[in-house]
């Protein structure tokens, strides 16, 4: 990379691709989990990278076909005719066409977009907002991709230092948080970090067990009403959710679900 302090999107989309070589590839991860301001690009990228071609399929569908196809048979006629006034080659003729045909199409679909765009996404506005990146569960979600056994197994295990964490996690979510709170069962603590999103204080606690990689229990300040515990699936992990107490809390990994459901039961009973 040109230069290691700032990667450029090229970078970060060749992340995403998968075409970055190994050693670029597992300095760039370093960097994005230690910067999160950097990991927020990475997810807005990711947000780019939805496949549209189902939308154009439901577009085009939904279009009214029999005058689209007098569109097109109409503009093909029309170029045919100005051969003898251009001289244009007839393969050229037919491109020029289809050019002419395609316009009126993207003009006439246009109009419907607005109204079936919910449709090709397979969800409502609202739905939408709830899982595009301005949700903070989709942005944990995007980040924790990131995370691999060796991104936590390298980080000294050292009590004073996670005690130290957790007291400023907690003096920024105005929350308790101790060692013994935050313990589950066959995971361990390796790292307690602050974050900020939308102008909100985010904590994340990141765990390693012998089974099935990092598992992160977050928790942010966003007013939340209290909800109770619901279960997603996002980016390949899974989720477990809820809020209380204006916070909203999640425990997140690739553990089972009726393992992540008790994690989170024993979290709400001790914490939130």
């Amino acid at each position: 990379m040109s230069d290691p302090e700032i990667p450029r999107d090229a970078e970060l989309t060749a992340l995403i691709d998968g075409a970055l070589p190994e050693a670029e590839r597992a300095a760039l991860e370093r960097r994005l989990a230690a910067d999160p301001e950097l990991a927020g690009r990475l997810s807005v990228l990711r947000q780019g990278g939805r496949d549209f071609a189902p939308a154009f399929d439901l577009l085009l569908a939904a279009a009214p076909g029999d005058r689209l196809e007098t569109i097109l048979a109409g503009a093909i006629e029309r170029v045919s005719r100005m051969a003898p006034v251009t001289g244009t080659p007839p393969r050229d003729r037919q491109r020029l066409a289809f050019r002419i045909a395609a316009g009126f199409i993207l003009f006439l679909a246009g109009t419907s977009l607005g109204v079936l765009l919910p449709r090709v996404l397979g969800t409502a506005p609202s739905e939408q907002a709830e899982r595009g990146p301005s949700n903070w569960r989709s942005a944990v979600a995007d980040y924790l991709t990131l995370y691999t056994r060796d991104t936590l197994a390298g980080i000294p295990d050292d009590a004073a230092t996670r005690t130290a964490e957790l007291a400023q996690a907690g003096t920024r979510l105005a929350l308790d948080l101790t060692p013994e709170k935050v313990a589950l069962p066959d995971l361990q603590l390796k790292r307690a970090q602050l974050f900020e999103f939308n102008g909100k204080p985010l904590a994340q606690l990141a765990y390693l067990g012998p089974g099935d990689g990092p598992v992160a229990f977050c928790i942010i300040v966003n007013g939340a009403a209290d909800a109770p515990a619901k279960f997603e699936e996002r980016e390949g992990q899974n989720i477990v959710f809820w809020s209380k107490g204006g916070r909203g809390y999640l425990i997140i990994g690739r553990t089972g679900r009726q393992n992540l459901e008790a994690l989170a039961a024993q979290l709400q009973e001790k914490i939130s």
